[in-house]
């Protein structure tokens, strides 16, 4: 089965912005990438990229998915963060400062997995107090917070997300092809093997 039998929006897996959109079609390209936001081996031949907001139930409820594309395809596999926090969710901007926060003491997916933990549990002392169960520098980590130090690149994640025609979370690009909403393993599955197929993999 084609990955395009799994690109209509599901209301019952995606969390929406204003309205449902699909992610415009273009010639197949791929989000920016972060290194530091990246799970997986950095020349696998297929990139996930996941434009997501922690307060949405439905990117929370892919993240054991997406482990286990990482486990079945490690090594081909690779799988990239973007923040694409929704208006209707007022915790998700702030935690995505936070995971970027913690993110510079090079913790970023530690702190990204315990937020999916904790939602809806958000204020900044829920936040500071999640950095010290990671055994990162309080101090150092509450300063980066207050300063909204990462707003700038949360907001242009949010302008690519925008670009890429997404609308609501999660949203994923794979190897520059959409797929949108909270999808069943085997509709990954199928992408990422189309998308082998395409870059020559096996």
């Amino acid at each position: 089965m084609r990955r395009a039998h799994y690109r209509a929006l599901l209301l019952a897996s995606f969390c929406a912005a204003l309205v449902c959109a699909a992610v415009g079609s273009a010639e197949p390209r791929q989000p920016t990438i972060d290194p530091a936001r990246v799970r997986g081996v950095a020349d696998a031949p297929v990139t996930i990229v996941e434009f997501a907001d922690y307060q949405c139930p439905f990117c929370k409820r892919s993240q054991k998915v997406l482990d286990q594309l990482l486990y079945e395809f490690k090594g081909k596999v690779r799988l990239a963060h973007k923040d694409f926090p929704l208006p209707s969710h007022p915790g998700a901007f702030p935690a995505a400062e936070a995971a970027r926060c913690a993110g510079a003491q090079g913790v970023f997916w530690e702190y990204n997995d315990l937020l999916y933990i904790a939602a809806p549990d958000f204020s900044r002392d829920d936040f500071v107090r999640y950095a010290g169960r990671l055994g990162i520098d309080r101090e150092a980590f509450a300063a980066c917070l207050d300063a909204k130090r990462y707003r700038k690149e949360i907001e242009a994640d949010i302008a690519e997300g925008r670009a890429w025609g997404v609308r609501g979370t999660p949203t994923f690009v794979i190897n520059g092809a959409p797929l949108v909403g909270a999808q069943p393993i085997e509709a990954f599955r199928d992408a990422v093997r189309d998308a082998l197929q395409d870059a020559g993999g096996k």
